[in-house]
């Protein structure tokens, strides 16, 4: 498996100030990629400039302008311009170390055929590059047949889009990233993918994601808990016999959309706005979740009461 051909798509939108890392990171590889393809999703600062400048040097890269229409556009247009049985993604702002491609690589040589993509740990930098401690780490856990815990026990998969290396037919298999996703889109391929193939891990540490006011992790975190959801509820509804099949995941989705509203309760216009979006949903899963308003504002309720009733606790532990 050491001289398996991997392709390399990085997406990058106004990505001039880490994406020097990223290449040069590819380009330290033990196992060289056989083509690095930087999928610039439109951006406005000196991304092309960046990128261009490794084009003199290097010739396995590729530069693709693109409209900005979001990573998912941006990691597909990169697939299909991808010529290799392996494709591997790297975040603009992520960093490999040298060994993470020979690592992963390894795996697949003691894997069966039935593994489609592997995966692998990682550790988080801050935004020059350093170690950042104080992140905490979700190690890999399970190998083989991961769709049902990806899908409803919440498992995530170790280093998320950078740490994958999959198998291109399975890839095209289990169709690409779904662009109508601005959350959780790497999320929704890896359960398509481990819906028709097993997957694998290295332990090793070899991804470095790069935590900054941009990066995904802090958007995550920054206030847009319902819209998040609502993504998310996109997801489920592709597998609604799956989810159905087991009550207790679908009540843990109502007590998920009353912490997501919570936060904008003092804002009627939007916590109606928000119920409308379940009630109205073409999707049968997403409407069964609140059977109706009474039920809605019931559930809101008892969200407040368990608040408070945790706060004066708190007052007096």
């Amino acid at each position: 498996m050491k001289s398996i051909e991997i392709d390399v798509v990085v997406p990058v939108f106004n990505g001039e100030q880490y994406l020097a890392d990223a290449l040069r990171s590819i380009q330290k590889q033990t196992l060289p990629a056989s083509r690095i393809i930087v999928a610039d999703d439109g951006s406005s600062d000196r991304t092309a400039d960046v990128a261009k400048s490794f084009l003199e040097s290097d010739s396995r890269i590729s530069y693709l302008k693109l409209p900005h229409k979001g990573v998912s556009a941006a990691r597909n247009a990169g697939v299909l311009a991808s010529k290799a049985p392996f494709i591997a993604f790297l975040d603009a702002d992520d960093i490999w170390l040298p060994t993470k491609l020979e690592c992963q690589a390894e795996v697949f040589g003691r894997a069966g055929s039935d593994v489609g993509f592997v995966h692998s740990s990682y550790f988080c930098i801050n935004a020059d590059g350093e170690l950042a401690t104080n992140q905490y780490v979700v190690p890999p856990k399970k190998r083989g047949d991961i769709f049902l815990p990806l899908l409803i026990e919440s498992y995530v998969l170790s280093g998320s889009a950078s740490s994958v290396l999959v198998r291109r037919d399975v890839l095209d298999s289990a169709g690409h990233f779904d662009e109508q996703l601005f959350h959780g889109e790497d999320w929704d391929l890896w359960i398509r993918l481990a819906k028709i193939s097993k997957v694998d891990f290295t332990p090793q540490a070899v991804v470095g994601i790069r935590i900054h006011n941009e990066s995904a992790q802090r958007r995550v975190q920054s206030g847009r808990a319902l819209k998040f959801f609502q993504q998310q509820m996109r997801v489920y509804s592709k597998w609604e016999a799956a989810v159905r099949a087991d009550n207790r995941f679908e009540r843990s989705l109502r007590r998920a959309a009353i912490d997501a509203i919570l936060p904008s309760i003092k804002k009627p216009s939007i916590v109606h706005e928000f119920y409308r979006s379940f009630a109205t949903n073409e999707n049968a899963l997403v409407r069964s979740i609140f059977p109706n308003q009474l039920h809605f504002w019931a559930e809101i309720c008892f969200g407040i009461i368990k608040i408070l009733v945790k706060r004066i606790k708190g007052r007096f532990a």
